[in-house]
């Protein structure tokens, strides 16, 4: 091999190393794109507010996790109210 065929050969895995990494950008983009979709369906289905979206913009991730948690046992204690009663109530029938 010569040192030009080594020159062109060189010249062609560059060309296509540029190619690639435009389609790296580009399919980059695409994904940041249907992401940025998603969140929005998530926004929209949930009716959150811009507010709300500051808000929440505002905390901390432990903070959030805080929070759901909190919400998560505020729904397991209305379950559980709700058996309750439904016990109650079959034992009165």
């Amino acid at each position: 091999m010569n040192l030009d065929t080594v020159n062109t050969k060189l010249g062609s895995v560059r060309e296509r190393i540029m190619e690639l990494q435009k389609r790296e950008k580009d399919l980059s983009e695409q994904k940041a794109m249907m992401e940025d979709a998603a969140t929005m369906k998530i926004i929209k289905k949930h009716k959150i507010s811009p507010e709300q979206l500051q808000y929440l913009e505002q905390l901390s991730e432990d903070e959030i996790l805080f929070l759901l948690e909190e919400k998560n046992k505020k729904n397991v204690q209305k379950t559980e109210i709700k058996e309750i009663l439904t016990d109650e109530k079959e034992e009165i029938e």
